[in-house]
């Protein structure tokens, strides 16, 4: 389907980019037929990747939309629960002091270091100005290993500092609290290391209460990062590649583990419709049920229970989808057994989307609605109408049998083989009759305007071209018009030299007549120039049936004499393979 260009496409094609929906062969054909000049594929492409990397950087997705308001942290992606209570702690103990770079153990560090080349220049400048936090290491008072600062200590290193100047923390066992606190609050720390630091806090025995009030988090930002780590590393490793995106995520953290697992294990991307479709198999709407799901509403497994992870859902859904399907196969029981006491044929049939799956019985027996000349047999020779009830939702489809009509004969497969030979047979007389039409059409035309030549002929022709004008001028016409060929580009009428002239197109089109014509593919639109250039009825270049009959017997016998020769090329060649 055509679709308009806007003003604003053209505007983006000029600067470079790609407009939404528009492919790089649409961009250059619509600038080569309006003289723009089209920026090539190997900019657009730059151009592209650049967006692609600033959306990746800066949107919201990636990490959460966050609001401040009231001194509390809402999530925008994900629903908030009730954090615990503060506790009071033991107070901290700091000291200041300058310790050897060779007494500081680089390690346990979640994030990756990365490019420092900026922090290097700043510190060789400047010196440390923001000192490095340690803690003593266990059993060795000499040594320390680093809380935070981890940059800060690589690029001294890399300078070859000696002497550090460090916030050492005394007897203290929340190291890796303060570590994560570092480094959450960056904007630079990817979900990847967001996931790892939360699981290495779980690790540590903290509650996700106490990491979420720590960090001045909300409990379901630590609970879906939990989550993530818990569902093993393949699934991290997606979050790492960018696969699985934290927003999406936490909009499935509701699913039971192992759910949660196999779906983010067996994505290859976590947009829009993947979301909605695991939560259209595993979230159940109630108001839907097709049973009676009253004593479902004070069922722990409904949403309608769980108000501190759907306090603002209006709706109640089920989140057990066993015990869903359980009972909606009880309901489509029920609906059989009614429909078989009003006297009529029913049953459990096999049904996807509503519609009869090809293994069930009635996929072959059941009367199409586009069948109208059996529907209108089945309905005035009174027969009865069959069910099939679908076990997954309950819907009954009511359909007439084939079986049931009473002229209804069951083919045999000789009478199955025998129409198919019927059919394939009236399909290549059908097929061969179109393209010796085709073919006389052509001669007809390209006779016609071979002997006058008139431009209004030529004119005509060119209105049935399609695309470019490699469909329109032949190869061998190209010097004609000054075109340079180039096999991986379309030709256009920008490419036509400056000094061409009109009488020079008029000669290279009326070269290339041939040419256009093979490439015109539909029967309608050849009889539609026929009738217009040679003022001719389209049907008299169509041939009798005996000159199918005999084209095709032409067909045939060509076709057994390639085959013979080729056999015998292979009796040969084995001949000699045996000498």
């Amino acid at each position: 389907m055509y679709k308009p260009w806007k003003t604003i496409d053209i505007k983006f094609i000029k600067m470079g980019i790609l407009p939404q929906n528009r492919s790089v062969r649409a961009c250059r054909v619509f600038c080569t037929r309006n003289g723009i000049d089209f920026p090539g594929k190997k900019v657009i492409d730059e151009n592209n990747k650049l967006i692609e990397r600033l959306d990746e950087r800066y949107s919201p997705q990636s990490k959460g939309i966050e609001m401040k308001k009231e001194n509390k942290t809402i999530t925008a992606s994900i629903k908030d629960a009730k954090p615990e209570k503060p506790k009071q702690g033991k107070e901290r103990s700091y000291s200041f002091r300058t310790i050897s770079a060779d007494k500081i153990l680089n390690g346990n560090n979640i994030r990756a270091v990365n490019d420092i080349s900026d922090l290097v220049a700043s510190i060789e400048a400047l010196g440390i100005i923001n000192p490095i936090t340690v803690t003593p290491q266990p059993g060795m008072p000499s040594v320390f290993h680093i809380v935070a600062g981890f940059r800060r200590f690589a690029a001294a290193q890399k300078l070859g500092i000696e002497k550090i100047p460090c916030h050492v923390i005394e007897g203290n066992d929340e190291t890796p609290e303060i570590a994560l606190s570092e480094n959450v609050n960056r904007i630079n720390m990817t979900p990847y290391e967001e996931c790892k630091a939360v699981k290495n806090l779980v690790n540590k025995k903290n509650t996700v209460q106490q990491i979420a009030r720590k960090f001045g988090r909300t409990l379901r930002w630590v609970l879906v990062r939990k989550k993530l780590a818990d569902a093993g590393d393949k699934v991290l490793n997606k979050v790492k590649e960018g696969t699985i995106e934290l927003a999406a995520a936490a909009r499935l953290a509701d699913l039971p583990d192992d759910v949660f697992k196999k779906e983010m294990t067996s994505c290859y991307r976590t947009d829009k419709y993947f979301v909605d479709g695991v939560l259209e198999r595993y979230h159940k709407d109630l108001s839907r049920a097709p049973f009676a799901h009253e004593e479902c509403l004070k069922c722990a497994k409904c949403s309608a229970c769980q108000k501190d992870l759907f306090e603002d859902e209006p709706k109640a859904y089920c989140l057990d989808p066993n015990c869903w399907a359980k009972k909606t196969r009880a309901a489509a029981n029920g609906k059989v057994k009614e429909l078989q006491a009003e006297g009529m044929n029913a049953r459990i049939g096999k049904m996807e989307n509503g519609h009869i799956t090809y293994d069930d019985e009635a996929y072959n027996y059941r009367i199409e609605s586009w069948q109208k000349k059996e529907l209108e047999k089945a309905k005035e020779s009174g027969i009865n109408q069959r069910a099939i009830v679908d076990s997954k939702t309950a819907k009954v489809l009511k359909y007439y049998d084939k079986r049931d009509l009473p002229d209804y004969h069951e083919e045999t497969e000789e009478e199955r083989k025998a129409e198919e030979e019927k059919e394939r047979k009236d399909f290549q007389f059908r097929s061969t009759k179109e393209d010796m039409t085709k073919s006389r059409i052509r001669k007809a035309i390209k006779a016609k305007i071979e002997k006058d030549g008139d431009k209004d002929d030529i004119i005509a022709l060119l209105l049935f071209c399609v695309y470019d004008l490699d469909d329109t001028i032949h190869e061998s016409q190209f010097d004609v018009l000054g075109i340079k060929k180039n096999i991986d580009e379309c030709i256009g009428f920008s490419d036509i030299d400056d000094q061409v002239r009109p009488c020079d197109i008029h000669d290279a089109i009326l070269g290339s007549v041939e040419h256009i014509l093979k490439r015109m593919y539909e029967i309608d639109t050849l009889r539609k120039m026929y009738s217009i250039i040679t003022y001719g009825n389209p049907k008299d270049a169509e041939p009798v049936d005996d000159e199918v009959e005999d084209e095709i017997k032409r067909i045939h016998e060509k076709k057994n004499e390639e085959n013979n020769q080729s056999s015998n090329e292979d009796s040969e060649n084995k001949e000699d393979d045996d000498e």
